[in-house]
Parts: C-alpha cells; sequence; structure tokens
C-alpha cells in the first residue's frame, strides 16, 4: 500500500513538474515572440524611403511611371540585361532601370534574369557549374549584346546622376551595399519574403520594395510597407484592395506591360509600371509582343 502511494506521489510530482516546463516553455516562447515584435515594430516605426524616390515617384508623368524591364526590350528581345539594352533605354528617357541581379561563383553581381535561360541564349559552359565564375560571365554574349556586371553598372549610374536602379532576384544585401557603390539612396531593391523585408532595413538598404500579393495586405498595413511590386494580375484581380493601399500612402510598381491602355487603365492606381517596349519617348509598343503579362 505504501509503494503505491509513493509511486502515486512520485507520478504527480512528475506530472506537475512536466506541465510546469510546458508553462514555462510558452511563457518563454509569447515573451520572445513578443520581444521579437516590437523589434519590428520599433525598425519600421520612423522609416521612410529615401528623399529622392519619394520626390520621384510623386511626379505625375509618363518619364516617372515607365521603368525599363530588365535593362529595356531591345531587337524584339526582353529579359537581356544588356549594355545595349541599358544604353538605349537611357537615350529613350528612361529614368527607372529594372536589372536582374545574381552572383557569380565567386560573388560578384552580374546582370543575368536566370542562369538556365543564360546558358541557353550564350550557348555557354556546357561542361561548367552554375552559377559560373565573374570572369567565363564576361567573357560571354547574348546575340552579340555585351553583359554587365556591377562594375559597369556602378560605371553608368555614377555617370547618369538622375537614373534609378531596381534591382530583382538578389536579396544578398551585403553585396548590393558593398560592390554597388553609386549613391544608395538611387537603388530601389525588390525584397522576397516577409523575414527579409526587415533584414533589409536592418541591412541599411534605403529603399526595400516588397514583392507582395493579396495575401500579404495585413502585413503590408500592420509594418507600414513604402512600396511594393506586384503582378498585373494581382491588380486586376485585387484592384479595391490595391486602391486601398495607394490612397493610404503605399507606392505600388505592377509588372509588366507593353499596353499603354493598360496603363492608363491602372495608372490611377499603380505607381509605375515594367515595360519592354513602351518608352517614355515612344509610348506606343511597335514590338511584335505588344502584350500584358
Amino acid at each position: 500500500m505504501l509503494k503505491r502511494q509513493n509511486l502515486l506521489y512520485i507520478t504527480l510530482g512528475l506530472l506537475i513538474l512536466i506541465f510546469s516546463l510546458m508553462i514555462f516553455k510558452n511563457y518563454s516562447k509569447n515573451f520572445e515572440l513578443k520581444k521579437e515584435e516590437k523589434k519590428k515594430q520599433e525598425l519600421v516605426k520612423n522609416f521612410n524611403l529615401s528623399n529622392e524616390i519619394n520626390e520621384f515617384l510623386n511626379k505625375n508623368n509618363l518619364e516617372n511611371q515607365l521603368i525599363a524591364h530588365a535593362g529595356g526590350g531591345i531587337n524584339e528581345l526582353t529579359y537581356t540585361n544588356s549594355l545595349e539594352a541599358l544604353n538605349q533605354s537611357i537615350s529613350n528617357g528612361f529614368k527607372l532601370i529594372e536589372l536582374d541581379l545574381k552572383q557569380t561563383s565567386d560573388e560578384k553581381l552580374v546582370a543575368v534574369h536566370d542562369w538556365k535561360s543564360f546558358k541557353r541564349k550564350t550557348n555557354c559552359c556546357d561542361n561548367l557549374k552554375f552559377p559560373i565564375d565573374h570572369k567565363t560571365f564576361n567573357d560571354q554574349k547574348i546575340s552579340n549584346l555585351n553583359l554587365l556586371d556591377y562594375k559597369k553598372i556602378n560605371e553608368i549610374f555614377s555617370e547618369n546622376k538622375d537614373l534609378i536602379l531596381v534591382t530583382d532576384k538578389t536579396n544578398n544585401f551585403e553585396l548590393i551595399n558593398n560592390q554597388l557603390n553609386f549613391d544608395a539612396s538611387r537603388i530601389i531593391v525588390e525584397i522576397f519574403g516577409q523575414q527579409n523585408y526587415f533584414k533589409a532595413i536592418q541591412s541599411g538598404i534605403k529603399n526595400p520594395m516588397f514583392s507582395a500579393n493579396s495575401n500579404d495586405i495585413d502585413f503590408i498595413k500592420k509594418y507600414n510597407v513604402k512600396l511594393i511590386a506586384i503582378h498585373t494580375s494581382e491588380l486586376q484581380n485585387h484592384y479595391e484592395k490595391y486602391l486601398e493601399l495607394k490612397n493610404n500612402g503605399v507606392l505600388i510598381f505592377v509588372y509588366s506591360s507593353n499596353e499603354i491602355n493598360f496603363i492608363k487603365k491602372y495608372q490611377s492606381v499603380a505607381t509605375a509600371f515594367y515595360t519592354d517596349f513602351l518608352s517614355p519617348a515612344s509610348p506606343i509598343c511597335k514590338a511584335s509582343n505588344c502584350k500584358t503579362y
């Protein structure tokens, strides 16, 4: 009988201990979550985009509403991210230039949409593993077009002080800060993932642009996100939600359209549109692919 009572007391004691540990663990978890939430709120509380970006994007003209997608279309080609495409876009009056940035195997930033299409377009490197190194990249061409690395990007954007770079693909904030050495207030970095948004601000990215969809609306409101990028279908399917964000001061970049009628229809909500074949100098698409996609 005594042994049974002792066993009962031991069991009861273990249950109390387990229950206490569960309560403590849950308390600790909630404490850490509240601590993390407080850090996030403090981080975004006084955050603003650079004066250069705010001033530029609040001007209501075509020059400020069109973004040269992947450097801009050239010779009926898209996604070249090439030197010639970039120079053509500058000549056509673009001030917003988007480039896809990835890193080479030796950690240099280069303008390329993705390595799979790069290999197909250049016939490069059948026996090499991707990503390739910086030198090998610079030796390639896409349809006789010269490619861009961080050095050429720095040179062009340092010479053209009215240009704004919009980045895509990479969220390696350390490389962006270290290798893009022209005025950081003229760089907009597209951010992928909610946690990366806070990391970007912590890393000193002056103009983080959150890549969003309708599932992120509450996040955008809660953390006072200033600038977002959305797909054209998002704008079409959730017009009222994005109109509300716009009316609350959120700047909205929309990708991608080569139709001036689409842009005119939605320019009351969208701040700027990515385009391949429209331009401030010629807002009429003359290419064979004048679509919204």
